[in-house]
């Protein structure tokens, strides 16, 4: 992935003193992997590292405060579930969160549902078996997409270690997503936007439970938008990093 170097404010503008100046974006699809790097650094200022995430601890991604103003997250699918978790904790320090295709929220479920789904999903991941019920999961999302895009995921996916991938599915499944926004967007000039796959209208989709979300759908790509149609994907980012993109 690129960085990309945020709008400067409009001379008089009162934000001018928080323009964004820094854009995290996944270094990869490998979700809950991310690199960072200062968008302007000041004389003598060196580029350094300033949010951390992984796997590992799906959910201690922090923005750390040194010189920053103001932050752009951007995740994709589980990632979206790390980065605002990282915003509801630090909002004051994140301007706008970028979620490409995130899951939704699995906990506004209903107990049965849950009951009947989720939990039988999640005792598979402790199984033997666990790979195939991934692949049968992946190959799902991968529908609308390239088949360069399904062997890459695929290929990633076989080498994929079952404690990251049993980690990613439990923290999925019992993350909630909606609380977590509603606290974030409670704080004064944050925003979120979603860039989306055609299927990902669900009523659990984050972007129907918390209408202030804002969306660009990309036609014509599966889950990985950024492996399907990067030149699209790529102005949709672009937009919304720049202007927040547009109500659904």
């Amino acid at each position: 992935m690129s960085f990309f170097p945020a709008k400067d404010p409009a001379p008089g503008d009162a934000r001018a003193a928080d323009a964004i100046d820094l854009v995290v974006v996944p270094r990869s699809v490998d979700v809950g992997h991310f690199a960072v790097r200062r968008q302007r650094p000041g004389p003598g200022q060196q580029r350094r590292p300033l949010v951390r995430g992984g796997v590992e601890d799906p959910h201690a991604l922090e923005v750390q405060t040194i010189e920053l103003r103001s932050v752009v997250l951007v995740g994709h699918s589980y990632g979206a579930h790390v980065v605002i978790d990282a915003a509801a904790r630090h909002p004051s320090r994140v301007r706008r969160l970028i979620l490409v295709d995130p899951p939704g929220d699995f906990t506004t479920w209903s107990a049965q549902m849950r009951e009947d789904q989720i939990v039988p999903y999640l005792a598979s991941m402790d199984g033997d078996n666990w790979r195939a019920v991934v692949e049968s999961d992946f190959d799902d999302a991968l529908v609308g997409g390239t088949s360069a895009t399904a062997a890459a995921i695929h290929a990633r996916l076989a080498t994929m270690p079952h404690d990251a991938m049993r980690s990613m599915a439990r923290g999925m499944m019992t993350f909630g997503a909606k609380a977590a926004l509603e606290r974030y967007l409670a704080h004064p000039g944050t925003s979120v936007h979603a860039i989306l796959a055609p299927p990902n209208a669900w009523p659990f989709s984050l972007h129907v439970l918390v209408p202030a979300i804002t969306t660009t759908v990309v036609p014509d790509v599966g889950h990985w938008i950024m492996l399907d149609a990067p030149e699209r994907f790529i102005r949709a980012l672009e937009e919304a990093i720049q202007v927040g993109g547009r109500r659904p």
